[in-house]
């Protein structure tokens, strides 16, 4: 198995040949910003919906599952080959479509690696954001309210800082 890092640039090459906007997501976005490091398996990315990403994936010699909700359009895309692990997130709510905007250098921005830490809630993503305000990282704490008060996660963001 390659290390989740090594899939960014061949992955994010493709985005870009599709013209997509594109952003690094989950534990490796986490990471920019933990005070300490933490193991990760895959690299999770949210793409721009644009024509021919499965069958550009695909004619890389790729697995790609596609998953969705009877009746809607596909809202992630596993990615697997050639020892690579990776979770393609496509937006659905205006939200992530916000996040890929404000994303810095294709990598979420503290403050939606928080937010999308809140929302998920698990005991990694938790420890993420512990990590992270651990860090004493200077972030717009009002965007983060929001989008708590928006997800209705204010009372975890509340438990957490």
């Amino acid at each position: 198995m390659r290390e989740p890092s090594e899939f960014i640039e061949p992955l994010g090459a493709i985005f870009d040949e599709l013209g997509a906007a594109w952003t690094v997501i989950g534990a490796l976005a986490a990471g920019r910003y933990r005070a300490t490091p933490r193991m990760t398996t895959d690299a999770d990315f949210l793409v721009e919906r644009v024509p021919g990403l499965v069958e550009r994936l695909t004619a890389e010699g790729f697995d790609v599952r596609v998953m969705s909700a009877h009746g809607e359009e596909p809202h992630v895309l596993f990615v697997r080959g050639d020892g690579m692990k990776a979770d393609i997130l496509l937006p659905v709510v205006e939200y992530q479509e916000l996040a890929i905007a404000r994303s810095e250098r294709h990598f979420l921005t503290v403050e939606d690696v928080i937010v999308h830490k809140l929302i998920a809630w698990r005991p990694r993503d938790r420890d993420d954001i512990a990590s992270i305000l651990q860090t004493g990282r200077p972030f717009d704490r009002s965007y983060v309210e929001h989008w708590a008060t928006e997800w209705d996660v204010h009372d975890r963001w509340d438990q957490i800082k």
